[in-house]
């Protein structure tokens, strides 16, 4: 018998600043996550991470279908930086396997580019290793990443800014899943949005995460 179910998921808000020449994040469930990018320099993420539990439905042996999963955003997100280039760039992804933090590296040195779990399996002649490397894009239930673009620089030099909407990509084919959990997990790649001194810091808004699901 076909069940229908609702799985619901808060991602609480992100804080990101500076203090002295490093990011610090702060957060229920945030991280700051260090990678390297494709020439080995480091690299700075802010990560939220968390799954939903589905263990019983291993034990009844049923396996769970999502159904146009949605992230539903409170408010903008809102930031202040002196970078004048770039974007702010977010990725939002639900996945049957855990994101590590090894799948952050190999975006592309000066350019915020980076190649998604699912869509890079094998060494890409541009970005190097580890990029996706490990996921198929069948561990990948939902995927979107966004881009947001700067306002103009004030007077102090900074750019107080809620962001305009410049590109939104999906991908992701999974649909089913028997496993005992199913990960999500939101990435800000924040080198490309803000730079590693005083007065740069990015709020990051509350989130609902809704799956439809049927269970059979």
């Amino acid at each position: 018998m076909v069940k229908e179910r609702l799985l619901r998921k808060l991602i609480e808000p992100g804080i990101i600043d500076v203090s002295g020449s490093t990011f610090v994040v702060d957060g229920t469930n945030w991280e700051l996550v260090v990678a390297a990018d494709s020439v080995g320099n480091p690299t700075h993420w802010a990560v939220w991470r968390g799954y939903f539990d589905l263990s019983g439905l291993v034990e009844q042996q049923e396996t769970l279908f999502t159904m146009g999963p949605t992230f539903q955003e409170a408010t903008d997100y809102n930031y202040i930086t002196s970078n004048q280039q770039g974007a702010l760039q977010v990725w939002d992804m639900i996945t049957q396997e855990y994101i590590s933090d090894a799948s952050f590296d190999g975006v592309l040195s000066g350019s915020g580019m980076w190649i998604p779990p699912g869509m890079m399996s094998t060494l890409d002649p541009l970005l190097g290793p580890n990029t996706g490397a490990g996921y198929d894009l069948q561990d990948v239930h939902y995927g979107n990443a966004r881009s947001f673009q700067y306002g103009p620089l004030t007077s102090l030099g900074v750019s107080p800014f809620l962001p305009i909407l410049s590109r939104s990509t999906m991908w992701g084919t999974g649909s089913a899943t028997a496993g005992q959990k199913l990960y999500v997990t939101r990435a800000i790649h924040l080198d490309s949005a803000l730079r590693a001194e005083p007065l740069n810091e990015l709020n990051t808004p509350p989130t609902a995460v809704v799956i439809p699901a049927l269970i059979d």
